[in-house]
């Protein structure tokens, strides 16, 4: 299967899924393109790890990180990149509006994550950081 198709079916699958802390939310969308383009296993790792947005960011300072930069940075082990070097598929950290930090995937021209109100669209000047994919 080619990225392009990995990418489609990746992120019908995840976003057709209602939305919960700790299986379904931006940061395990981020766990599933990470799986699905670099043939690991860390969705499986980090399901089931908080079920709150406050337990979400208890479980990341536990593991000894302030962001979700720092967290796949060191989960990936390479320097977040900045978004106008994003590639179809490649994870990003966007911040939206409201300051917080949330995971989404490159589409080539726009940024998609996933909130509790469904799929969320942004531009390059949202992302803080990208990670390349495979």
């Amino acid at each position: 299967m080619n990225r392009f198709r990995i990418v489609e079916a990746t992120l019908t699958r995840e976003l057709a899924k209602p939305y919960a802390y700790g299986s379904a939310d931006c940061f395990m969308l981020g766990c599933a393109f990470v799986d699905a383009l670099t043939s690991s296993s860390i969705a499986d790792t980090y399901r089931g790890a908080y079920r709150t947005l406050a337990g979400a960011q208890r479980a990341l300072r536990r593991r000894g990180h302030t962001s979700l930069v720092s967290f796949f940075a060191a989960e990936l082990g390479q320097e977040p990149q900045g978004g106008a070097e994003a590639r179809l598929g490649d994870l990003v950290i966007l911040r939206l509006a409201d300051g917080a930090e949330h995971v989404g995937v490159c589409l080539g021209a726009r940024f998609v994550t996933k909130t509790e109100r469904g799929r969320s669209d942004h531009g390059l000047a949202d992302v803080i950081a990208a990670f390349h994919l495979g």
